[in-house]
């Protein structure tokens, strides 16, 4: 029964589609390359590559190497690391997958240089897609088991279910098909939950889990529990019209039927998963080997040997080191009984003499990884019997703990909601008048009334300095201010104090963030500026200082107030009938 890895399915089907949409023009303009090699803002250079590899597949790999170049002359192991990455990627779509585990490699290093475990997740990623390729199970289960690691060190669950999946994956090929249904059901159970079904490539993930764990009950002998799962991810699979595994569950279906010696019912599956591997003009893919083989199958069983002997001989012109080893068996074993019913010694030999070449040059790594996820097996059972007796005894205070804790939760989420509610409609009626009064309510009052001749003319030139917006500056100081208006830092920051009523940070910081609320508002430019983007234009020099200040300015994170505007904005002009 056939399968699809999960490893890198994000990436695929992104690649995949983009390398479709490539341009046969493989040179990069100077241009790009001056923007690559010296822009500031990295973020800038890095959506502009991602851009290319939507529309220009080649001219993205050029980028990325321009941009690989500039890491290393920089010594920046962040710009490395996104080069390193993406090439890889690159290089798995062109099949290129001796270049994508080198770049993989770098990948990982790199992101355990930086300490970032997403980082170490993505290029283990590249490494496991590109060693199953090319039938390495020994390497690829080394980066499963390697994620597995990563993921427990940095809690990223998030990629639970992907790794939960390829190890599962594994196990099917190496016949441990009870230990592979444990880790596929439990994938399963993760991707029916709400908080998954939002995950990239959902359907794919779900899709290769359901496909999966048919192959499981398949080879289990369970033929009506296969075709339950078969025929539930058929379904699926048509009402997305995702061709790939429609092809994959019909062979499936085909093949479990078969297990049934329902042949007819069978060809009926494999006549359809034939015909449009054909119309995807998929010549030589492993499908059409496997569609033939089946129907070969179906055929002997009917005594239609002559009929069979075409589809193997068909096949045997196509045979690559990408089909399945159990695929490859199958078909010599056949081709064999099949030669034997019609004399034919050729086809015997020719079958024999190359099936058993191929599966040779495979069967060390196929053992290799078979005693890796046995050591693998062994190591968990010990861990699991030494915490046995501990978790038993901490079952009910951690139970308990929990509940009280979820209850805090819910009590604090309600709260924060309300409070944030609250404080969001505040601003909202600020924002209003502030945007229909103009920039020039931008400024910071406080008293009314003012004494001091000196002070009033100071502030006089404080206020028309705020027209100038010198707050946005990075090196807004008190001193440089002071300056700008003729005075000095101690008398500056008396009048502030005592006529705004504030300390100069708080000042500045309130200029900034009434600059922002405005902005957001009426600008759909800054609307897409990423957090780093605004950071800078607003004068601060960290993502984390603009949070603080936003946080201190309003009581609510930046976050949730963006949300919020752009909500509102969009559903403005959806009731307009403007286009965002």
């Amino acid at each position: 029964m056939r399968v699809i890895t999960v490893p890198l399915l994000s990436i695929i089907l992104l690649l995949s589609f983009c390398k479709g949409l490539a341009f046969q023009e493989k040179n990069i303009s100077k241009a790009d390359i001056e923007f690559i090699s010296n822009e500031k803002d990295t973020d800038t250079v890095q959506s502009f590559l991602a851009q290319r590899i939507n529309i220009e597949i080649d001219q993205a790999e050029l980028g990325y190497k321009v941009y690989l170049d500039r890491g290393i002359k920089e010594e920046n192991d962040t710009i490395q690391f996104f080069s390193n990455f993406y090439l890889g990627s690159i290089s798995y779509s062109n099949k290129k997958y001796d270049l994508a585990i080198q770049y993989g490699k770098t990948s990982v290093q790199l992101g355990e240089k930086l300490n970032y475990g997403n980082y170490i997740i993505s290029g283990l990623s590249i490494l496991g897609g590109a060693y199953q390729k090319k039938r390495d199970r020994k390497n690829a289960l080394n980066q499963y088991l390697h994620m597995k690691e990563v993921i427990k060190k940095y809690n990223l669950t998030q990629y639970e279910i992907d790794n939960l999946i390829s190890i599962g994956q594994i196990r099917i090929r190496l016949d441990q098909n009870k230990k592979a249904l444990v880790s596929l059901k439990k994938g399963l159970e993760l991707l029916q939950k709400p908080a998954y079904k939002s995950q990239n490539n959902y359907h794919a993930k779900y899709l290769s889990t359901i496909q999966g764990i048919g192959v499981c009950y398949y080879k289990m002998n369970n033929y009506d529990e296969a075709l339950s799962y078969d025929y539930k991810g058929l379904q699926y699979a048509e009402k997305h019209n995702l061709k790939e595994y429609i092809i994959d569950f019909n062979l499936n279906i085909g093949e479990a039927y078969i297990g049934k010696k329902k042949y007819d019912k069978a060809l009926s599956y494999l006549t359809i998963a034939k015909s449009d591997v054909l119309k995807e003009d998929k010549k030589n893919d492993p499908d059409l080997f496997t569609a033939n083989l089946h129907i070969a199958t179906c055929f002997y069983a009917q005594e239609k040997y002559k009929e069979a002997r075409e589809l193997l001989l068909n096949n045997f012109e196509h045979i690559k080191e990408n089909v399945e080893v159990e695929k490859i068996r199958e078909a010599s074993v056949l081709a064999k009984k099949c030669g034997e019913k019609l004399n034919d010694t050729d086809l015997q030999f020719k079958y024999i003499t190359a099936y058993t070449k191929i599966v040779d040059s495979l069967y060390q790594n196929e053992m290799s990884a078979q005693e890796k996820l046995y050591d693998h097996d062994i190591e968990n059972l010990e861990e699991q019997n030494q915490d046995l007796i501990s978790k038993n005894t901490l079952y009910i205070i951690s139970f308990l703990l929990a509940l009280i804790l979820a209850i805090i939760a819910l009590v604090y989420n309600i709260k924060t909601k309300q409070k944030n509610k609250l404080l969001y409609e505040e601003l909202k009626k600020e924002r209003i008048y502030e945007v229909a009064s103009g920039p020039e309510t931008l400024t910071v009052s406080k008293k009314e009334y003012i004494t001091d001749k000196k002070a009033e003319v100071l502030l006089q030139k404080l206020s028309s300095l705020e027209k100038t917006v010198f707050y946005l500056s990075s090196d807004c100081n008190l001193y440089n201010t002071a300056k700008q208006i003729e005075t000095n830092t101690t008398y500056l920051s008396k009048i502030i104090n005592e006529y705004k009523e504030q300390s100069f940070n708080d000042y500045i910081n309130e200029l900034r963030i009434k600059y922002f609320r405005h902005k957001l508002s009426t600008d759909a430019k800054f609307r897409s500026y990423t957090i780093k983007a605004i950071s800078g234009e607003l004068g601060y020099g960290s993502v984390n200082t603009f949070a603080s200040a936003f946080k201190k300015q309003t009581g609510l994170s930046h976050s949730y107030y963006i949300k919020k505007v752009n909500t509102e904005i969009t559903n403005a002009d959806q009731k307009m009938g403007i286009k965002s």
